[in-house]
């Protein structure tokens, strides 16, 4: 019985001081003056959180931006060396080619050379 009658105690208590905190806000000049700076307070702090949030935005955005071109420069070089790797083995591979059908046809001169040397031969004996 006595806890309870405690609880009541302590929350007739509160009642009164909320009752009374609202009376002094709501009921005199200089409450409402205090509420009114405490409203200005909270709307001046909810602009500028409005304001950097904005802000913020703006630079992550921009920021995104310069990856997104950082990116794109990248696969650019990425496939500009690419073919530039491509063209090079190709150039190789076409001096290969050139090299050994000069070969070829050098070897196929000189059997050339050699047959006809051999029918001179063979004509002399």
């Amino acid at each position: 019985m006595e806890k309870n009658k405690n609880g009541l105690v302590a929350f007739a208590l509160l009642g009164l001081a909320a009752g009374t905190a609202a009376y002094y806000l709501l009921g005199t000049e200089d409450g409402k003056r205090q509420l009114d700076r405490a409203n200005e307070g909270v709307k001046s702090l909810t602009k500028s959180i409005k304001d950097l949030s904005k802000k913020e935005a703006k630079r992550a955005a921009k920021f995104a931006k310069s990856a997104k071109e950082d990116l794109e420069n990248l696969k650019d070089k990425a496939k500009e060396a690419g073919k530039q790797a491509l063209d090079s083995a190709s150039d190789k591979a076409q001096q290969w080619s050139n090299r050994a059908s000069e070969a070829a046809n050098q070897a196929g001169n000189k059997a050339d050379d050699v047959i006809a040397e051999a029918k001179s031969e063979i004509n002399k004996a």
